[in-house]
């Protein structure tokens, strides 16, 4: 294989994006299972814990159109006066062949996602999602517990303390 050809493999490419993400925030994401998301389109993520339930997550990532009705910058991706290239428009998890439910407002605003990794808890499991572009670059955390989404958190990864969002959920448990 010659070298142009190789260093548009899909296997260099995320191997360069994995080291793209640690020079950014220190962190080092092979050990978490990181995956590529895809820039446009569908990404499927899978986690086997170990009483072998199996959580399966499906990430859909779309283009924004010259149509899209905000011209400025979402919270997060977005340069300013600008929107980032694509955002999240779905989440679907699946926990026991359960369906988890997953509000909109959740991840509507996350754009330009670049990466995602999933790592069990306790009581369920954690999915971070890793986005925008340099300065905006940020990291969303989604907290699962006994099949629902209890918390989300978002930092800008320049300013992590100060650049921050919150997000506590409760829904009536069946």
């Amino acid at each position: 294989m010659k070298w142009s050809e190789c260093i548009g493999s899909p296997v260099v490419l995320a191997g360069l994006l994995m080291i793209f993400l640690e020079s950014l925030t220190g962190a080092s994401y092979a050990a978490t299972n990181t995956q590529v998301i895809n820039s446009t389109g569908r990404t499927e993520l899978k986690l086997t814990r170990t009483n072998d339930d199996v959580v399966k997550i499906s990430i859909l990532q779309i283009e924004l159109k010259d149509g899209f009705p905000y011209k400025d910058a979402l919270l997060w991706g977005g340069e300013v006066g600008q929107p980032p290239q694509a955002v999240l428009s779905s989440i679907q998890i699946t926990e026991k062949n359960k369906t988890i439910f997953v509000p909109l407002s959740a991840y509507a605003d996350l754009g330009d996602v670049k990466a995602a990794s999933l790592k069990p808890t306790k009581r369920g499991f954690e999915l971070a999602l890793y986005g925008g572009n340099t300065a905006t670059s940020y990291d969303a955390i989604l907290i699962f517990s006994q099949g629902y989404l209890v918390s989300r958190t978002v930092r800008l990864v320049e300013f992590p303390d100060e650049a921050l969002e919150r997000t506590i959920y409760s829904f009536p448990k069946e």
